[in-house]
């Protein structure tokens, strides 16, 4: 780190210890949800989409076809950028792009970003493969984060309204992103909508862009990931119980590695009840799953998703496992294995930890951003807080280092303090 730009910053940071204080309240904090919309645009269904979102002030991303873009349908999409939404890339001619050549697949992303730039002034900033057909070149020759979502099914003519409206609803949490589609005539979509958006905004839930969605949940897009969850990293209040593996495993699903790297011991966990979490420590495109086996009696094989992951560190929460462990109708020591393993292709892993709850706040205090670590980034986004530049904190409680449950110049001071003492 550079001393002299660190004593800068915060001499710019003591400007602002005079502010009041603010109230420290996570329960405040609304819940995120990224609704993002394929195959337009239209001057039809695009503009009914349009309407039910400017109804509730609702923000979303859409993914556009390059050859459905002509001066008609690009009054809809300048009309969608203004009310705020996103506009994003979905290929030229929307076919099968894992096995194009770099070159093929580079002009179909330049089509629609000529297109979205003339309308908007901006070029598009993610990128959903068609038929969500992914390959490594195609990751290396877009050059834009991948994103998928929950799938809505919504693109099938005999799913109804009120079933698309379900699915939402099923797979609606915090930072989830939600795969739609606008296509012209897919007036069913528009009438689940008008079911789903009240019963969202009733739930606590906040309709962001995907750069918003990123931003809001302090991560940064990587790259080999296709997202259809972004996530707060949830363990930033647990310690260390146990270093499970330490070392380096790799493969893909049927590696032999991985029937002893990472396997959990059933007893263990459930002793914790529902105070622990699983981190692993891993490198590659596909994330972790935490696989529950049992192969006496009636078989099971039951993978569990990781409620958090963003290419480097994934966790599975207790309360995950538990609730699939409910639903196979099995308790955790009548599993034969738990055990770490890829979702798909190889992946390189390097630790997995057991966390338990409570006990960390000393060692993570001050860390505002909830990344794991007490860096400048935290004073400098505690310091934005105060300025009312910033309407929520990712980990409030971590800000508030003098313990009085409100936010003010003094816990800036407190870290800054700490900052300077680990310089």
């Amino acid at each position: 780190m550079n001393h002299r730009k660190t004593a800068a910053l915060f001499g710019g940071l003591l400007m602002m210890l005079q502010m009041p204080a603010l109230p420290c309240s996570a329960e405040a904090e609304p819940k995120l949800i990224a609704l993002t919309f394929d195959d337009g645009p239209n001057t039809t269904t695009t503009n009914e989409v349009l309407d039910v979102l400017e109804q509730y002030n609702a923000k979303a991303s859409f993914f556009l076809i390059g050859d459905n873009i002509n001066d008609e349908s690009a009054v809809s999409v300048k009309r969608a950028y203004d009310m705020g939404c996103e506009i994003d890339n979905h290929s030229k001619t929307h076919s099968n792009m894992a096995a194009m050549d770099a070159d093929k697949v580079k002009a179909e992303i330049a089509y629609v970003d000529e297109w979205v730039e003339q309308i908007t002034g901006e070029k598009t900033r993610f990128f959903r493969p068609p038929f969500i057909d992914v390959s490594d070149a195609l990751y290396d020759a877009v050059g834009l984060p991948f994103i998928c979502g929950i799938d809505c099914q919504d693109y099938m003519e005999n799913v109804t309204a009120q079933q698309r409206a379900d699915y939402i609803m099923n797979g609606a949490k915090d930072g989830v992103i939600v795969l739609l589609h606008d296509a012209a005539g897919n007036s069913q979509t528009v009438e689940a909508l008008k079911i789903v958006m009240p019963q969202l905004v009733e739930q606590g839930y906040e309709f962001v862009t995907l750069t918003e969605l990123f931003a809001r949940q302090n991560e940064t897009p990587r790259e080999h990931i296709l997202y259809s969850r972004v996530a707060k990293y949830p363990c930033s209040g647990y310690t260390l119980h146990k270093t499970v593996f330490s070392g380096n495993a790799s493969g893909d699903q049927s590696a032999a590695v991985w029937q002893d790297a990472g396997v959990l011991d059933a007893a263990e966990l459930e002793a914790l009840g529902s105070s622990f979490a699983i981190e692993v420590k891993y490198s590659g495109a596909n994330q972790p799953v935490l696989n529950l086996q049992r192969w006496s009696g009636t078989a099971i094989w039951h993978s569990v998703q990781p409620a958090y992951f963003n290419g480097d560190t994934a966790c599975f929460l207790a309360e995950d496992i538990l609730e699939a462990l409910d639903t196979l109708g099995v308790g955790m020591t009548e599993l034969d294995r738990l055990g770490i393993a890829p979702y798909s292709g190889s992946m390189e892993m390097t630790s997995v930890s057991i966390l338990v709850k409570g006990g960390g706040a000393e060692a993570l205090s001050g860390d505002v951003n909830a990344d794991g670590a007490r860096t400048v980034a935290d004073a400098v986004m505690l310091a934005q807080y105060l300025a009312a530049e910033r309407q929520t904190l990712p980990d409030a409680a971590a800000a508030d280092l003098d313990g009085n449950s409100r936010l003010n110049a003094v816990d800036l001071t407190l870290l800054k303090r700490l900052l300077m003492q680990e310089r």
